[in-house]
């Protein structure tokens, strides 16, 4: 059985101040109807748990199938076979800031962070790239062509990337082999590039990874743009 927990007085006492929100009800399953403004309103279950998977999306529909779950712990991921298991149901899966982001959208489902979205689709569009494969709700596989490694980019934001914030995105992603710093100001502290040499996973903004991609191994973690 998977573990998770429904929170709703939490997630309802911080919906009801944004801005799109008119009414917040707290229902008997659990779950909480959003009324909106100008758009319909809307259910989300609040959830709490490590990881949602599939298994986990199939045991919160028991209690009904919300518009969307919501992913409440910071550190915690939804598995993007489980969001996608879930769409197929009609409903899907957000973090607490997808939900906020997209809480004026007719329909919030098909929006994904703005920064994983931007990501996604440009990393697809390198012509090196064959395939880009959400993991997670920030980190995707990325297979390239002609016999190069893949490569498993975690999405962070970090205007200041310090030793802490890379050690908190390989926590959070122990898989990655790269770290792709969504903010196009940001920059790694010296402390945060010696972490890099320790672990072999470089941070990147985005340009510097389209460029880094077309290279494998040791010149791909090394790579640094032409001035």
């Amino acid at each position: 059985m998977p573990e998770f927990n429904f929170q709703t007085t939490w997630l309802a006492a911080g919906l009801q101040k944004h801005t799109e929100v008119t009414q917040v009800t707290v229902l008997d399953n659990g779950h909480i109807r959003l009324e909106r403004k100008n758009v319909p309103p809307i259910t989300v279950a609040g959830v709490v748990s490590e990881r949602i998977d599939r298994i986990t999306v199939e045991a919160i529909f028991k209690s009904g199938t919300p518009t969307v779950i919501v992913l409440v712990p910071k550190a915690a991921h939804y598995e993007w076979g489980a969001r996608e298991f879930a769409e197929e149901s009609g409903s899907t899966i957000h973090t607490v800031k997808e939900l906020y982001s997209f809480m004026g959208e007719p329909d919030p489902r098909p929006f994904v962070d703005k920064n994983v979205s931007y990501a996604r689709q440009g990393l697809a569009q390198h012509s090196e790239v064959r395939s880009v494969e959400m993991i997670c709700e920030a980190s995707m596989r990325v297979e390239r062509q002609g016999g190069m490694s893949d490569v498993v980019a975690a999405i962070e934001y970090q205007y200041e990337f310090s030793e802490e914030a890379m050690v908190q995105a390989l926590a959070r992603h122990p898989d990655a082999t790269v770290i792709l710093n969504a903010n196009p100001n940001g920059k790694p502290t010296s402390a945060a590039l010696t972490h890099v040499t320790y672990t072999g996973v470089p941070i990147f903004r985005f340009a510097e990874m389209m460029g880094a991609l077309n290279y494998d191994g040791a010149p791909f973690r090394s790579y640094k743009p032409p001035r």
